[in-house]
């Protein structure tokens, strides 16, 4: 299980909105950094190397996009 979530959105993010749906309908807390209005996020996001929305963070797993595969495993989710 997962210590820590965070979800690098922003504003009018279809994708961002069903990272956001999936993590909720599955039961898991997450943090959300907004990169539209939080400039501090847009960097840390940067920094990983990730240039465009979502980005979500779980434990040393980093996800660009809404990628169920993806989120299910970093989860251990089946």
């Amino acid at each position: 299980m997962p210590t820590e979530i965070i979800v690098y959105s922003g504003i009018h993010c279809a994708p961002c909105d069903a990272v956001k749906a999936f993590l909720k309908e599955n039961g898991f807390d997450y943090s959300e950094k907004n990169v539209n209005k939080d400039k501090e996020a847009r960097q840390e996001m940067r920094a990983m190397g990730m240039i465009s929305i979502p980005v979500t963070v779980i434990g040393d797993h980093k996800i660009q996009g809404f990628d169920r595969p993806a989120l299910q495993a970093a989860l251990g989710l089946k």
